[in-house]
C-alpha cells in the first residue's frame, strides 16, 4: 500500500471510528495489558525533556518548538510513556493534543490507544535499533535501557519478571537532573490577549461591525469557517451575486476541556484572519439571532471538536463536506484492515 495513501486512510479510519463510537474514543476501546497499574499523571521529567533518553527528549523539544512530530516520533513517545513508564495513555494523549498544531482528537487519541494496545491486538514497542533506522544521529540512544530486544521490552511492558521490572525501575532513575530542563508551553482556554485584538466577542460587536461593512444591506449569504477548515475560498457558492460574508468562528466553550498552546492559537487565528472577513470568538450559539435573516448559511467541513460542531449546528447551516476520497462503509469497522477491505468492496 502506498505510504501516503496509508497515512490518509488511517485518518479516515479514525474519523470513521469516531462517527460510531462518539466519546467512547476517550476511554479504552478494548482491554489493555492485564495487571498493570498505570499512573494518571505524566511525570515531570517527560514534560521537561530530561528523561536522559535522547529520542524522547528530542521529541518533546520538537513538539514544543514546532507543534509537530513525525509519525515515528509520535509513536515512540507514546510507547515510552505507556509501556516503559506505565502512564495511562489518556494522560499522554491529552498532553500531546494541546501542543500539536495539527491536533485532531480522533487521530491523536485513537493513535495513542493503538500504541497502548487498547485499540489494537498488541502493544506497539520500539528499541534503539528502530530509532537508528529512522531518526537523525542526535536522537540515537545506544547503551540505554532502550538498547535491548523486543522480547525484553515486551516483558518490561507487561511487568512479567524481575529483569523486566528492574529495567523499568531504572528508567525513572535514568532521568537527568538538569538545569536546562524544557519549560512546557502553557495551554490556554482562551486565546492570549494579543491574538484577540480585532476579534468580535459578542453579538453586539458583530451587529456593529456588520452595520459599517459591505454586508450592511445584504447579509443573504454567510460562510462559516472554523479551525478545522481554513481553506482560502469556498467555492460552489461564489458564482453570482453578492460576495458572501466569510465569518470565522472560535467557539471558546469547547476549549475549557481542550486548551491549546500559544503556538496553535496563533497558527489557527492568523490563518483564519487571512481567509475570513471577520473572526468571532465566544459562544457561537449566541449568534443565532444575528444570523437568522440569512438566506444561505453554509459551513465548511465537520469541526474536529464535538462541542464546536454542536454549537454551529444550532445555527442551522447547510454543510459543505469535502468530496470524500474514500467511500465510507456504513457498518462500523473496528480495525484498519477491516476498514480497508470494506472500502475496497465499495469501489
Amino acid at each position: 500500500m502506498d505510504k501516503l495513501f496509508a497515512e490518509l486512510a488511517w485518518r479516515s479510519f479514525f474519523h470513521h471510528v469516531w462517527e460510531w463510537a462518539g466519546d467512547g474514543i476517550f476511554k479504552d476501546m478494548r482491554p489493555g495489558l492485564p495487571g498493570i497499574r498505570y499512573r494518571s499523571e505524566l511525570p515531570a521529567d517527560i514534560r521537561e525533556g530530561r528523561t536522559g533518553l535522547a529520542v524522547i527528549d528530542q521529541a518533546v523539544a520538537a513538539l514544543y518548538e514546532t507543534g509537530y512530530l513525525h509519525n515515528h516520533a509520535r509513536m515512540w513517545l507514546a510507547s515510552y510513556v505507556v509501556h516503559l513508564r506505565h502512564v495511562n495513555w489518556r494522560a499522554g494523549a491529552d498532553w500531546m493534543f494541546g501542543h500539536l498544531l495539527d491536533g485532531d482528537l480522533a487521530s491523536n487519541h485513537l493513535s495513542w490507544q493503538w500504541v497502548a494496545g487498547t485499540f489494537s491486538v498488541k502493544p506497539y514497542l520500539f528499541n534503539a535499533d528502530n530509532v537508528a533506522k529512522f531518526a537523525p544521529a542526535v536522537w540515537q540512544c545506544p547503551g540505554t535501557p532502550l538498547d535491548t530486544s523486543y522480547e525484553v521490552l515486551e516483558r518490561m511492558a507487561r511487568g512479567l519478571d524481575e529483569d523486566g521490572r528492574g529495567k523499568f525501575e531504572s528508567l525513572s532513575r535514568y532521568a537527568r537532573q538538569r538545569s536546562d530542563a524544557l519549560a512546557e508551553p502553557l495551554l490556554h482556554q482562551v486565546p492570549p490577549p494579543e491574538l484577540q485584538q480585532g476579534a468580535l466577542c459578542s453579538v453586539s460587536d458583530l451587529q456593529a461591525w456588520l452595520a459599517s461593512s459591505a454586508w450592511a444591506s445584504d447579509l443573504s449569504r454567510v460562510e462559516l469557517v472554523h479551525a478545522w477548515a481554513l481553506r482560502s475560498a469556498v467555492s460552489s457558492t461564489v458564482t453570482t451575486g453578492t460576495k458572501p460574508l466569510r465569518l470565522g468562528l472560535i467557539h471558546l466553550p469547547a476549549h475549557r476541556d481542550w486548551p491549546w498552546s500559544h503556538g496553535r492559537w496563533q497558527f489557527v487565528i492568523s490563518r483564519m484572519r487571512e481567509v475570513c472577513d471577520a473572526v468571532f470568538m465566544g459562544d457561537v450559539t449566541s449568534l443565532q439571532p444575528a444570523l437568522s435573516c440569512t438566506q444561505s448559511l453554509l459551513c465548511l467541513d465537520s469541526p474536529g471538536s464535538p462541542l464546536t460542531r454542536e454549537a454551529i449546528a444550532g445555527l442551522r447551516p447547510s454543510w459543505e463536506e469535502p468530496i470524500p476520497w474514500l467511500t465510507t462503509p456504513s457498518r462500523p469497522c473496528q480495525s484498519f484492515s477491516s476498514y480497508i477491505r470494506a472500502v475496497r468492496e465499495l469501489r
